[in-house]
């Protein structure tokens, strides 16, 4: 019985962990509990990038499915010089890693060329 008790309160612990770090990153915090939009090491150390590539996280409105994320991404693939890209519909994010600084302007243009809303960029 004892076990039964102890397994049911570690479910509620790791749920509740789980819970926290979900709610975290929809806020824009990272796993250090900081925001990445505002670290003043521009995310690098957070996300543990290697040095000379950089981060853009492009807000976006619109995109409804998986669809839309490889929509966006093929997108800026064609238009940036990128190392990679990953999207997500359910966040609302693409995360552009390059090895240089990109253009917002250009992010953008591309971006509502496609047919999406940009909302904020940040490096």
């Amino acid at each position: 019985m004892s076990t039964v008790i102890i397994s049911a309160i570690l479910v509620v612990i790791v749920t509740a962990i789980i819970i926290n770090l979900v709610s975290n990153k929809k806020k824009g915090k990272s796993s250090c509990g900081g925001k990445c939009s505002s670290c003043s090491a521009g995310c690098a150390r957070c996300k543990n990038l290697a040095p000379g590539l950089h981060s853009t996280v492009v807000e976006i409105d619109g995109m409804q499915c998986h669809m839309c994320e490889s929509h966006i991404n093929d997108a800026i693939r064609s238009a940036m010089d990128i190392k990679k890209i990953r999207s997500s519909y359910k966040q609302g994010l693409c995360e552009i890693i390059s090895t240089s600084l990109l253009d917002d302007q250009k992010i953008k243009e591309t971006i509502e060329k496609a047919g999406y809303t940009v909302t904020r960029i940040y490096h």
